[in-house]
């Protein structure tokens, strides 16, 4: 299951590091938070807000949409509310985001 903020708090997380990373390596051992907090990870992989540059798939970087929706929803409550209302009702990911980026547009022109 989707977990939106976790995936913000991650989008952050890799926005916050010098490199723009989180190192989460798969491993046999992992907790349910971990494998929960690499499945959300995986999520943003696939959504193009971050991509695995690790060799082991173990390291991944926020790309320049990463930043541009991160920026987006912590620079307007009303932009991050739009977003996590519209993925809580069962919207698709990168269709509540584009919702969400759509009504910054709004605000801000």
């Amino acid at each position: 299951m989707r977990n939106p903020e976790l995936m913000l708090a991650l989008l952050r997380e890799m926005s916050e590091h010098h490199s723009g990373w989180v190192i989460m390596p798969a491993t046999l051992g992992m907790s349910e938070r971990e494998m929960h907090r690499r499945h959300q990870l995986e999520l943003l992989i696939d959504s193009g807000h971050a991509v695995w540059t690790g060799p082991n798939r173990d390291i991944a970087r926020i790309t320049s949409a990463g930043y541009d929706f991160l920026a987006a929803t912590e620079s307007v409550d009303s932009v991050r509310e739009r977003f996590l209302e519209r993925i809580n009702a069962g919207i698709p990911y990168l269709d509540a985001v584009r919702v969400a980026m759509d009504l910054l547009g709004r605000l801000t022109s």
